[in-house]
């Protein structure tokens, strides 16, 4: 995949063999789209030239410690939670590795990984409790971009705030300054998280172009091809609105989904009260049989061994 260079930080600086060290956990961009959602830790660096280390993958065989849902279970790549070290292996492809990831080491080896405040996130702008392995790609992959105001916590969850593209740059994003943008992403929705995207604090002074002081640049390896289209001033306000309104939409779903299980609600009391036995009755779904893996595991495990 053909990527554009940043406007002004030099990304890939971040990620030469000088960069790695033990202990160290990196995240690697997938085959699905390019973004980086495996995670691997750094045993040793045997050699940097040529590049050369001992690590170990990763690895998520569930996702209950988040929700009960069949995330992992429908081939998503899980980016936030618990996972487990694999075994050992070498690996020397420089180019696959994104960027270093916060990480804190739990009971019995496990590896916490969650977003971290000033971090940068992309979302799935449409994500939904209803995914599966049948959910066509279009819908998956549209994504919002977000900073994260502060530390995740199982009773809280975690609050972002949108991010709006600054009119004349390819990589550069602002926060949204409206407080009343700020969201909260709950523990049960944590899905959501698609993959941290790597950025840098512009200080005013980078190039000559005039960087625009205090907004973010971002690795465009790690963001969607549709968010690295310059936009025209004019057109900066309509992304704000936007962004506002997925949000509202979102609220007003909620609300609607509160609605209609009231609703719900009340016809199953109907039915239970009089004789109309078909009153308020849902048709179950025909069960599954088959199971479609829709990444393509081959292609996985090449990207793995480090073929």
């Amino acid at each position: 995949m053909n990527v554009p260079d940043p406007d002004f930080h030099d990304f890939d600086g971040d990620r030469i063999e000088n960069a790695f060290g033990e202990n160290q956990v990196w995240a690697v961009y997938d085959n699905d789209d390019g973004m980086p959602r495996y995670y691997c830790l750094i045993h040793e660096v045997i050699s940097k030239n040529p590049f050369h280390m001992r690590i170990s993958w990763l690895n998520a065989k569930g996702n209950d410690e988040l929700a009960p849902i069949k995330w992992v279970g429908c081939g998503f790549l899980k980016t936030s939670g618990d996972f487990r070290i694999g075994k050992r292996l070498s690996y020397s492809t420089l180019n696959s590795f994104s960027h270093r990831v916060k990480w804190t080491k739990g009971s019995r080896g496990v590896v916490h990984i969650y977003p971290k405040k000033g971090d940068i996130w992309a979302l799935y702008r449409n994500w939904s409790l209803d995914w599966n392995e049948f959910t066509d790609d279009e819908i998956i992959q549209k994504y919002d971009m977000v900073e994260v105001l502060e530390e995740y916590s199982e009773e809280q969850g975690v609050n972002v705030a949108p991010l709006v593209k600054v009119a004349g740059f390819k990589t550069v994003f602002r926060q949204n300054v409206n407080p009343r943008k700020v969201r909260n992403i709950p523990k049960a929705e944590m899905f959501r998280f698609s993959h941290q995207v790597p950025s840098y604090l512009l200080t005013g002074e980078e190039g000559h172009n005039a960087a625009p002081k205090g907004c973010l640049e971002l690795d465009p390896a790690a963001t969607p091809m549709e968010l690295l289209q310059v936009v025209a001033e004019d057109l900066e306000q309509e992304l704000v609105m936007t962004t506002e309104k997925s949000v509202e939409d979102e609220l007003r779903q909620k609300e609607n989904s509160r609605e209609e299980d009231g609703l719900v609600e009340r016809c199953q009391t109907t039915k239970e009260e009089g004789s109309d036995e078909g009153l308020g009755e849902k048709k179950s779904k025909p069960e599954i049989l088959f199971v479609y893996k829709r990444r393509r595991i081959g292609e996985k495990r090449e990207l793995r061994s480090g073929k």
